[in-house]
């Protein structure tokens, strides 16, 4: 490949970067901050098109969230596909719930492929994880990112090791995760 068809395919490339953000959800006081997806300097939730009766997008969050890393380095690791996709069919949930990330609720997800040396995101949809419905594709205009792998790389590896470092160790997390249900069992246990 000579230089100049060499620097026009590097242009093609799309540009992934990550961004703070913050949504307001119905029923909650305080916004939900996350790290947002942007591509060549606009948010994904901008790029992907949708009919305008169609607002749950905007209100769906990634995984990058503090508040949630075990998630966040579950979402990095399908987003490398070092991982399996959140879906049967392999798909890859990009945006879901911000209430609780389940993609029950319903999820933006995109097909992943890795190749020598890019990464690309495509056809996106609507799906969630209860039925066997396929995705609904029709509600979002085709497109197709795709980044160079190496950059794309750097940055899940850098996310990953920030989301990393908040990951509780085990054993606290494991005695987080049981005091709600203690708390449960003593509130619901028969008085004499």
């Amino acid at each position: 490949m000579d230089e100049a068809t060499h620097t026009e395919w590097v242009r093609t490339l799309n540009v992934l970067s990550v961004v703070p953000a913050q949504v307001s959800y119905e029923g909650r006081t305080t916004p939900i901050e996350f790290h947002d997806f942007v591509i060549d300097g606009r948010l994904l939730r901008e790029r992907l098109q949708v009919p305008a009766d169609f607002s749950a997008i905007e209100q769906e969050t990634t995984a990058l969230r503090r508040d949630w890393p075990h998630a966040a380095v579950e979402q990095i690791d399908r987003l490398c596909l070092t991982e399996p996709g959140d879906f049967v069919d392999g798909r890859v949930a990009i945006l879901a719930c911000p209430v609780c990330g389940d993609i029950d609720c319903g999820a933006v997800s995109a097909t992943i492929s890795v190749e020598e040396s890019t990464v690309t995101w495509e056809e996106f949809g609507w799906q969630d994880g209860y039925t066997d419905d396929p995705p609904q594709p029709w509600l979002f205009e085709p497109q197709c990112f795709t980044f160079d792998k190496t950059a794309y790389l750097a940055l899940m590896h850098q996310l990953r090791e920030q989301f990393a470092e908040l990951v509780p160790p085990l054993e606290e997390e494991e005695k987080q995760n049981r005091r709600p249900l203690l708390a449960w069992l003593r509130r619901s246990k028969p008085r004499a």
